[in-house]
């Protein structure tokens, strides 16, 4: 497969040296051959990488993405990915994976970790458990801000996903925290070592670079235009390890490369736009202010449920919303299911954004608003005296807003919230035919992007009916008897879970009428959850299928088998997963985060998060939450976990602890936090592979665990994060799975489901 893919790169070389470049240089520059030959395993490698970017004094960063369509990866079709909306780019992903092959790299023996390791699935040897290696004076790999010069943590792995074979895997290296939006980052790795600990020489081209050499005989792609670039980074590498007092010795690099990483205002300024005209439309213009001005959005209401008797529950009410259009065709479906099949209808494809003249998104004349289906389930506690609290509930993937009348959100009306949905237009279930698309050919994944950002104008128009006093409060079904109003104006919380909360995390950045946020079983960074998740790795079929006794869900195929048959080759995927986190930073926390809490965006009050995560998670990898918690300053319950139940030598890398009283005891903390909560279910693996499905899956235990429920009430009414469990762990349990919770050996002493 290696040898398929490198045949490929030759021949695209080759064919270049002919006089296929793809875009004519500016007068007296050198001309740029597709690829970089630094990296010959694939033609993006390394990734993220300037080499693929050129100089535009337009953009923010003075960068522009450029990558030409002879260089994107391929489906077995033969298609490449269309790299226009990506090259509308100023930079790569502030979650970006860097990539590169190394061959036959072994990280235990390079980072000097193999008398460490267990052979487990969190080993102790291997970088994942120990990120704090990254500022080690002789560390092999380092990230370093060109900027500022101070190493960036990090953690390295290679490919372990499902049938990556040993001479096709990645280096991976993850950002431990999201690199700062505009800024550029130099990669060095040095003595690289195999199996055996022997040192890996590094390539012809490059060591030609570093030692000042000619350039390999007979190789027609070595650039001697490209020595004194590659020779000025492995500087400016020198110059920030020197300043620390570092040793360096540039003769045992085996790569270096530098990357820029996008603007803040190239993520968000087109989602901002909208939100802002949108809302200007309203009569409200100063965001910032907390105070709810103009008129609110129009709406009807299409159904009321009496729902007496259901627990927790009073009435369900249906409606819907009318929200300014940006997209440039038909944005929903015209009816809510396929009248033949039953199945939920699909949105028309290939919606975009209308841009006006300015570049930026334009509301779209010929079909100017839309009509977004909201839900809201009113509280049996909710009346005259006790006004219910309203909150937005975000579904979970390519689900709908039904999903907030159900379990996820009784242990909240119990507490008198009202939790009101509408459905994440580009990840909802009439997007499903989309994501297909999407799969099959990535170049559809601007449609995904351009839609989800509607659909986050679409929620913030919900929290405004909502919060406004003229809105949905006015409206008989939302009253008593007696005319009384049934919840609460002038307040709004919001309440996600899984893609409720990685969504959720970017709508929160956005928010004008929510300022606290409860982000459950999340995380950030698709490119990083992907391979971790047992929703997105699979096979086409279920290979254990009773043929006899045929299960529907058996035949459905995984997402990822989808990806995974267009692009077969096992390094394709992961350059692929993180070409889409490019776009899908503005349909992700991952392209907000770093403004999602202290550092708002212009126009927009700053927001407090909790963050609740399931130990163990099946479909959102603890790591992810881990590293949004570090972007966005979150404290960590530190009490929560028992010794021994995180997978790191060190808990908690980078994380402050919650404070603590004059006697020690845990104190309310009023900032954003990351709370776990514990199944008895083994820790992630510390690779990019799915967890142990043992004890079945702890994704939905937080939301269901009324303590939990206790301390996300404390936080929405107080803003303050307290802990409910008096320095306790933050044991949870099923109902029924008591027989199967796995007892890690010599783990537990006690009966963990009472």
């Amino acid at each position: 497969m290696l040898r398929t893919r490198r045949l490929v790169y030759g021949i695209v070389s080759a064919a270049l040296l002919a006089g296929l470049t793809a875009t004519a240089p500016a007068q007296g520059a050198p001309v740029r051959l597709a690829c970089d030959p630094l990296d010959k395993a694939l033609c993006l490698l390394p990734f993220p990488s300037d080499r693929f970017t050129r100089a535009d004094p337009t953009t923010a960063t003075g960068r522009r993405i450029d990558f030409l369509p002879v260089e994107m990866p391929r489906s077995v079709a033969g298609k490449p990915i269309d790299p226009a909306e990506w090259d509308r780019n100023d930079g790569f992903s502030p979650g970006s994976m860097v990539l590169t092959f190394v061959p036959g790299l072994d990280l235990h023996k390079t980072w000097g970790t193999a008398g460490l390791s267990t052979g487990g699935p969190n080993d102790p040897a291997d970088h994942l458990a120990d990120i704090g290696r990254y500022a080690a004076p002789d560390a092999s790999i380092l990230i370093i801000n060109a900027a500022t010069g101070e190493r960036w943590p990090f953690w390295s792995e290679m490919d372990l996903n499902s049938a990556t074979t040993d001479g096709e895997r990645l280096l991976i290296l993850r950002p431990a925290v999201n690199f700062l939006e505009g800024n550029r980052y130099l990669v060095a790795l040095r003595d690289m070592r195999d199996a055996s600990g022997a040192f890996i020489s590094a390539g012809a081209q490059f060591a030609a670079y570093r030692d000042n050499t000619p350039g390999p005989a007979g190789d027609p792609t070595f650039e001697e235009f490209r020595r004194a670039e590659v020779s000025g980074i492995i500087g400016r590498i020198e110059t920030a390890e020197r300043a620390r007092g570092n040793a360096f010795d540039r003769a045992r690099l085996f790569l270096a490369w530098q990357f820029t990483v996008a603007s803040g205002r190239n993520l968000s300024e087109r989602v901002l736009h909208i939100r802002d005209d949108a809302f200007a439309q309203l009569g409200d213009v100063d965001l910032a202010n907390a105070a709810i001005e103009g008129v609110p959005p129009r709406f009807q209401v299409t159904n009321v449920t009496d729902q007496t008797g259901q627990g927790a529950r009073l009435r369900r009410v249906e409606g819907r919303i009318t929200v300014p259009n940006y997209l440039d065709r038909p944005p929903l479906p015209l009816t809510e299911a396929d009248p033949v099949t039953g199945l939920p209808a699909q949105a028309p494809p290939g919606a975009r954004f209308l841009y006006g003249l300015d570049g930026l998104p334009m509301q779209n004349p010929a079909i100017p608003t839309l009509d977004a289906a909201f839900i809201c389930t009113i509280p049996a506690t909710a009346g005259a005296e006790s006004p219910s609290h309203p909150t937005i509930y975000g579904h979970g993937l390519l689900g709908s807003r039904y999903e907030s009348r159900g379990g996820s959100t009784d242990r909240d009306r119990e507490r008198n919230f009202m939790p009101c949905a509408t459905n994440w237009m580009g990840f909802a279930e009439y997007d499903i035919a989309g994501a297909a698309a999407t799969l099959a050919d990535p170049s559809n994944m601007p449609s995904m992007a351009d839609r989800s950002q509607q659909g986050f104008l679409n929620a913030l128009y919900l929290g405004r009916v909502l919060a406004h006093p003229s809105g949905l409060a006015t409206d008989p079904a939302f009253e008593d008897a007696d005319g009384n109003p049934l919840f609460a104006t002038g307040e709004l919380f919001y309440d996600g879970n899984s893609q409720g909360g990685i969504m959720g995390g970017a709508l929160t950045a956005l928010s004008v009428d929510f300022t606290r946020a409860t982000l459950g079983v999340t995380g950030m960074n698709y490119s990083t959850l992907l391979n971790r998740s047992s929703d997105w790795e699979g096979p086409l079929v279920n290979p254990d299928a009773d043929p006899t006794h045929p299960d529907p869900e058996d035949f459905l195929p995984s997402y990822s088998s989808v990806l995974y048959t267009m692009f077969p080759n096992k390094q394709e995927q992961q350059l692929v997963m993180a070409l889409l986190q490019m776009l899908w930073d503005r349909a992700e926390a991952d392209g907000y985060a770093q403004h999602m809490t202290t550092d708002p965006y212009q126009n927009t009050p700053a927001h407090r998060v909790l963050m609740h995560a399931a130990l163990g998670d099946f479909q959102v990898t603890n790591f992810a939450a881990e590293v949004e918690a570090r972007t966005i300053g979150a404290r960590v319950m530190d009490t929560a976990l028992m010794a021994g139940r995180h997978w790191a030598v060190e808990p908690y890398f980078g994380l402050e602890p919650f404070p603590r009283d004059g006697d020690g005891n845990v104190a309310p903390w009023a900032g954003s936090a990351l709370v776990y909560w514990d199944s008895g279910n083994y820790p992630p693996p510390n690779a990019n592979i799915p967890p142990r499905e043992d004890g079945g899956d702890p994704h939905e235990d937080p939301r269901r665990d009324p303590r939990g429920a206790d301390q996300k009430e404390h936080f929405w009414l107080t803003g303050e994060v307290i802990d409910v469990l008096d320095g306790g762990p933050y044991l949870t349990c099923r109902p029924g799975y008591g027989s199967v919770i796995p007892r890690v050996p010599g783990q537990f002493d006690f009966d963990w489901c009472p």
